[in-house]
């Protein structure tokens, strides 16, 4: 099975992720390539593989991605190595490359998580960004919405101080008996 997951910037979807993968072990996360650097609580191989803007565009040049976008001023994208459709993925991924995959993944599962715009300013604000900077991240969120609304299998609201809830519902979109747990 392969899950992409995509939505509004700071909706909480690396939250998500890591709530799924430590329910559901047998799930693997689809490690994303940035050029960006990391922030105070990420690791290098866990969180992201954090490469240089150099070695980025160096990868792009030797076709090693799938796919690839320049956001907030750094590069985003998939190595070609990171799929292997014989496991079960979660595929973080930009809202306006979600299309690509279901072009070349026509079984993926596409999930966009929305939260609400004052919770994405106060988020945003808590990670140090400058006003236009969030102007301009809540302006493509609402952009790549209309552009790409049609392209999700699923939209999930993932309300503050309810990450259980929205664990359920993913869980039911999923076919995944949330009882059966690895570990009970």
């Amino acid at each position: 099975m392969l899950l992409v997951i995509t939505g509004k910037t700071a909706s909480g979807k690396d939250t998500l992720i890591a709530k799924i993968l430590e329910k559901y072990p047998d799930f693997k996360k689809v490690l994303t390539t940035t050029s960006r650097s990391p922030r105070e609580d990420e690791k290098n191989g866990v969180d992201y593989n954090f490469v240089s803007e150099e070695e980025f565009i160096n990868r792009i040049k030797e076709e090693r991605l799938l796919e690839h976008v320049r956001y907030g001023g750094n590069f985003y994208g998939t190595e070609k190595s990171q799929i292997d459709t014989e496991d079960n993925l979660i595929w973080k991924i930009d809202p306006s490359m979600a299309g690509k995959a279901k072009e070349v993944f026509p079984d993926c599962i596409s999930l966009y998580i929305t939260v609400d715009n004052q919770t994405v300013l106060q988020r945003l604000k808590m990670r140090g960004l400058s006003e236009e900077e969030i102007a301009k991240r809540m302006q493509d969120d609402q952009k790549f919405w209309d552009l790409y609304q049609n392209k999700y299998d699923y939209v999930i609201e993932n309300i503050p101080e309810k990450l259980d809830e929205t664990i359920d519902k993913i869980v039911a979109i999923l076919g995944i008996n949330i009882y059966t747990k690895v570990n009970g």
